[in-house]
C-alpha cells in the first residue's frame, strides 16, 4: 500500500505539524561540570563513584538550566522552587509560542485551541492562561492543559491537537511544552536513581502549530494517534511531592518495560498498512540511551535511525515533554526524510504510558 494513502480509521483529516520552535534558558552547563559539582556535594556518599560513572554513561554533553549550579544545588523550599517555575515557564513558553507562530505565519488571534503540557511545577491558573494572554490569543480560544504525563506529554499535545482537528478541520491549534526539571533537584537525595536523574534532565520549552495538512505544508503529516497504558506499571516512571517539592526517580526497570509495548506499537502501525520495516524515520523522545536502544532494537530500525534523538540528548539532555519537539525540529533542520516516507513519533511517560503517532513526511512548498 502506498505510504501516502493509509487506510482510513474513521477520520479523514490529516494534520500537519509545522517546524517546532525550541527555546532553552541561558545557563549552559557541561556534563563535566555536573560530575565535578555532584562529586563534591556527595563526597561522603559510599556509592558516589558508581553514581558519577552512571552520569558519564548518559551520553549527555551539555544542558541548559534556568539558574546556575550554585542556585540549583542550594537548599530551597517548594514555594521558592515553584515561584521560579511559575515565572520561567511562562517566559520560555511564551517565547517558544511566538517563534512557532511566526514560523507558521499565524497570528496568535487566529489560534482556536492551545494545548499546554508540563509536569515540573504547578500554578493556578495554569501557565497556559498566562501564555495565552502574553502572546495575544483571543479570549474565546479553547485551552487544554495536561500536567501528569511527563516525557510522553509532548506527543500527547500533538495527539490532542489531532483529535480536535478531526472535529474542527479548519481550526488552528498551538501546542506548547515547557519543562524546568532542574527545579526538582534535591540536594539531600543521593540514590543511584537520583544520580541518573541528575545526569540527564535539562530545561526548555517548545511549540508548534498544527493545522489541516495540504500539499504545500512541509513536515510531518499525522494520520492517527494512539495512547497505551501498560497494566500494573504505575511505579516504573513515577515521582512524589513532598514539602521540598517534586522528586522524580529514574527506575532501572524502564529499560525492560519498553520491549513490552513494542507489540502495541507494531499493532498500531499495522492499522495504517505500515510495518516497522517501512518506517523512513522515527521521532523518539530522549529518555536515555537504553530507552532509545530499546526502541531501535524492538522495531528493528536501521543504524542511525534515532540520530536526531541522540543528538538532542547530547546537546540539551532529556527535556521531558519538550524533547519530541526538539527531535522533530532536527528532522527539519538537519536532514528530513524522503518525501512520502512513513514515520513514527513515540514517547514514554508515567503510567507506564506510551504515546504514538503515525504519519508521513511531506516536502511541500511552505512552512
Amino acid at each position: 500500500m502506498s505510504a501516502t494513502h493509509p487506510p482510513a480509521r474513521g477520520t479523514s483529516t490529516h494534520v500537519a505539524i509545522t517546524r517546532p520552535a525550541v527555546v532553552v534558558p541561558e545557563h549552559v552547563v557541561t556534563q563535566d561540570e555536573i560530575v565535578t559539582a555532584l562529586g563534591e556535594l556527595f563526597a561522603d556518599v559510599p556509592h558516589v563513584e558508581r553514581g558519577l560513572s552512571l552520569i558519564r554513561s548518559t551520553t549527555v554533553e551539555t544542558r541548559r538550566l534556568v539558574a546556575g549550579l550554585e542556585e540549583i544545588f542550594s537548599e530551597r523550599s517548594f514555594g521558592v522552587r515553584n515561584a521560579s517555575y511559575a515565572e520561567e515557564v511562562v517566559r520560555l513558553g511564551s517565547e517558544a509560542a511566538r517563534q512557532a507562530l511566526d514560523a507558521a505565519g499565524v497570528a496568535a488571534a487566529e489560534v482556536d485551541h492551545l494545548v499546554f503540557v508540563s509536569c515540573t511545577g504547578y500554578s493556578l491558573p495554569g501557565p497556559d492562561a498566562y501564555i495565552a494572554q502574553e502572546i495575544g490569543c483571543r479570549p474565546t480560544m479553547r485551552r487544554t492543559p495536561i500536567q501528569q504525563l511527563g516525557c510522553a506529554a509532548g506527543v500527547s499535545a500533538m495527539a490532542e491537537a489531532f483529535n480536535f482537528l478531526q472535529a474542527y478541520p479548519d481550526a488552528t491549534v498551538l501546542a506548547v511544552a515547557a519543562e524546568l526539571s532542574s527545579l526538582s533537584f534535591q540536594p539531600d537525595e543521593s540514590t543511584l536513581s537520583d544520580f541518573i536523574s541528575n545526569g540527564i534532565f535539562g530545561d526548555g520549552a517548545a511549540a508548534a502549530v498544527l493545522r489541516r495538512a495540504d500539499a504545500a505544508s512541509t513536515g510531518f503529516h499525522m494520520w492517527g494517534a494512539r495512547q497505551h497504558l501498560l497494566p500494573a506499571s504505575q511505579s516504573v516512571i513515577a515521582g512524589q511531592t513532598t514539602e521540598r517539592g517534586f522528586h522524580f526517580k529514574t527506575d532501572p526497570r524502564v529499560r525492560n518495560t519498553v520491549p513490552k509495548v513494542i507489540p502495541e506499537i507494531e499493532s498500531f502501525l499495522a492499522e495504517f498498512g505500515t510495518k516497522p520495516g517501512d518506517l523512513g524515520f522515527c521521532v523518539s523522545h530522549t529518555g536515555g540511551p537504553l530507552i532509545m536502544d530499546g526502541v531501535e532494537k524492538g522495531l528493528s530500525l536501521p543504524d542511525g535511525a534515532l540520530r536526531h534523538s541522540r543528538e538532542s540528548m547530547a546537546r540539551i539532555g532529556n527535556t521531558s515533554s519538550v524533547s519530541v519537539f526538539d527531535v522533530l525540529r532536527r528532522h527539519h533542520d538537519e536532514g528530513s526524510p524522503e518525501h512520502a516516507s512513513p514515520g513514527l513519533v513515540v514517547a514514554f511517560g508515567p503510567g507506564f504510558t506510551t504515546e504514538m503517532i503515525v504519519g508521513a513526511w511531506n516536502e511541500g512548498t511552505g512552512g
